[in-house]
């Protein structure tokens, strides 16, 4: 991929959408299998979230940049880089998709376009309601304003491995600059430029240990080292990292660095990373 596309405000969100509309989304798949799984007692969660983009117009070399959060400590997985989003509250996303199906969400395929992307009507309508979901949530968590936003495409649903919830991912690009009004539940925003991922020295081996015992069960994940411009260092991993690289690897083409990553990173896991607020 020629990354000079970065740098091409209009010209990258078109070409995003015409690559996310040939993406098949297995939406009525995984909700139907959610729904089952409430019915049969194994509590399954369901979200969406924005994979936010925005174009830095404001600085010496104008790109594109994604726009994430990284959560509190007063959330479960607290310090975890994620996209903005949440819980599906089904009686109230209900009746905010019906607005999206009015065409007030703009879209580069025109304001009444509609928010569309499914081959069927039941897929649409699950599209409308989890980027309802989305957006209600990142007005909550970043102040958000929907007006502010222009709908690139949904991109198929992704299930967390240490938590019973499914994940629906949209992009969507944010045209006007706005004020992060931050909730208790965000530390802070990152933004960070989409050309980072495609250098190679940013990656490493996420070592994640359940306790700080030697006997404890670790697992490794792929994962991107963020400078946080202190001196420190934040870890992009888990679910948010395979959603970008889903998206990535899909306007890419697969093009992307070979994952050879030297540097290892030892995490260990609170005790309170999966049981507080979610």
């Amino acid at each position: 991929m020629d990354l000079y596309l970065f740098n091409q405000k209009d010209m990258f969100a078109r070409f995003v959408t015409d690559k996310l509309t040939s993406v098949t989304v297995d939406y009525k798949e995984k909700y139907i299998s959610g729904r089952g799984a409430d019915k049969t007692g194994s509590f399954h969660r369901q979200a969406g979230v924005v994979l936010l983009l925005n174009y830095k117009a404001d600085q010496d070399n104008p790109e594109y940049v994604f726009q994430l959060i990284k959560r509190s400590d007063k959330v479960s997985q607290a310090g975890d880089i994620s996209c903005p989003g949440g819980m599906l509250h089904p009686r109230l996303d209900n009746i905010l998709s019906s607005f999206l199906k009015l065409g007030i969400i703009s879209s580069m395929q025109g304001r009444n376009a509609g928010i569309a992307q499914g081959k069927d009507k039941e897929t649409n309508s699950l599209i409308r309601l989890f980027l309802a979901t989305a957006l209600r949530e990142a007005w909550e968590e970043v102040g958000l304003n929907p007006f502010n936003v222009v709908f690139l495409g949904a991109l198929p649903s992704y299930s967390l491995t240490l938590f019973s919830r499914t994940i629906f991912p949209f992009a969507c690009v944010t045209p006007r600059h706005f004020t992060y009004k931050l909730s208790p539940e965000v530390e802070k925003v990152l933004e960070i430029p989409l050309r980072f991922f495609f250098d190679s020295a940013n990656y490493a081996i996420l070592n994640i240990q359940t306790s700080a015992e030697k006997d404890s069960a670790s697992m490794k994940y792929n994962c991107i080292v963020i400078p946080d411009g202190q001196g420190g260092e934040d870890i992009l991993w888990g679910a948010t990292f395979k959603i970008i690289d889903n998206f990535l690897r899909t306007i890419a083409d697969d093009n992307l660095p070979v994952f050879k990553p030297s540097r290892i990173i030892n995490k260990v896991l609170s005790t309170n990373y999966m049981s507080r607020k979610s």
